[in-house]
């Protein structure tokens, strides 16, 4: 449902690699919001709780045509929100070609998704807001456990991911999936590492992109910790995690790669994994065997 009414303040989340990017609110908060690892728009220390909605057509392009008036042109473009794909496929269109309109030589058009959403839509939609000028899409697969998923109420499983991915791909649409490191605590740690790689396999995203998971008192996932119901692997694990991920991955996976986040504990790259498996692998290694790690403190989120 589209309201009419905007809420006076928004929440606005980006990934760190649109950090340059001209950010337009198209939905406000998350259409799931039930996440245990996410405080993004429930968190008890926000001044304003986001609320999901979807943004009247007249508010975002009030926003487009600010910024064509402000002479942000040649930006990357974000379209934010939680999952602004969670929106009515004819809705978005008007807004990605109302973008490409009015903002000369937009670099990228891009946003979150969810699995779902995607799934919801037909091939035929899909392919609109590509043709439209939507270049990329952000989808936290998180993890390729279903057990993992489970317990952290995703609110999807494994093979939704695969068929919501594939999906996006056929369209003609570039993948960045998130893995979210540490997220089956130490009792699945390996169920979360093996299933993860089996699901990148499956889909050979265009990127995915690893985070390391930090648990704050906003978090719902602290109360598990605190119950003694969920136990955070120890800084060296990440890095474990991600080593036997990559090792685990299918010769078809060309995908790339990056650590670019505050909170990873290695910041290592690549174009095509599968080119650059085995140095990946070995510089994880030396970061494993490096005795300060054996000391390290766990990064607080902030």
């Amino acid at each position: 449902m589209i309201r009419s009414k905007v809420s006076p303040k928004q929440i606005l989340f980006r990934p760190p690699v649109e950090a340059y990017s001209l950010l337009i609110a198209v939905t406000s908060g998350c259409s799931w919001n039930k996440c245990k690892f996410c405080d993004m728009y429930k968190g008890k220390d926000y001044e304003v709780y986001q609320e999901y909605e979807i943004l009247p057509l007249e508010y975002v392009f009030e926003q487009i045509d600010r910024a064509a008036k402000n002479n942000y042109h040649g930006f990357p473009v974000y379209l934010a929100g939680g999952n602004p794909t969670s929106a009515p496929t004819d809705h978005l269109v008007k807004i990605i070609k109302y973008v490409r309109e009015k903002l000369n030589n937009v670099k990228r058009v891009s946003c979150y998704s969810k699995a779902l959403d995607i799934l919801r839509k037909s091939d035929e939609e899909l392919k609109e807001l590509k043709d439209a000028g939507l270049d990329i899409v952000y989808m936290g697969l998180e993890s390729g456990s279903n057990t993992v998923l489970r317990f952290m109420h995703k609110g999807t499983n494994a093979n939704s991911f695969i068929k919501a991915g594939k999906k996006v791909m056929e369209a003609g649409i570039q993948l960045s999936l998130y893995v979210l490191l540490g997220l089956g605590g130490k009792k699945y740690s390996k169920d979360h590492v093996l299933e993860t790689a089996r699901v990148l396999t499956e889909i050979n995203p265009t990127i995915f992109r690893f985070r390391s998971l930090g648990v704050g008192s906003n978090i719902p996932l602290w109360y598990d910790l605190e119950k003694g119901e969920f136990e955070l692997i120890d800084p060296v694990d990440y890095l474990i995690e991600e080593r036997d991920i990559i090792a685990n991955l299918g010769e078809n996976v060309t995908s790339q790669v990056f650590n670019d986040h505050a909170a990873n504990y290695c910041y290592i790259e690549s174009n095509n994994i599968k080119e650059d498996r085995d140095h990946f692998i070995h510089t994880i290694n030396s970061y494993i065997k490096d005795p300060r790690f054996l000391t390290m403190e766990r990064k607080i989120p902030r």
